[in-house]
């Protein structure tokens, strides 16, 4: 898979966990698995950004 299509795919994942975690917040009555798949959307997202910076430090060394 393409390390651009990778980067952006994880970008999409931090934004819309991030958009789902502000509208539990901010939505009255809103229920918990909000803010659960908020919150797991963000973590897959952070770690995913992580882990293709490393990718991308790796090929820059080949």
């Amino acid at each position: 898979m393409s390390l651009l299509f990778k980067q952006v795919v994880s970008a999409l994942f931090l934004l819309v966990g991030l958009i789902i975690s502000l509208s539990w917040y901010e939505w009255k009555d809103s229920p918990i698995w909000m803010l659960v798949l908020g919150a797991l959307l963000s973590l897959l997202g952070i770690i995913s950004v992580v882990l293709n910076i490393m990718e991308s430090e790796e090929s820059l060394d080949e």
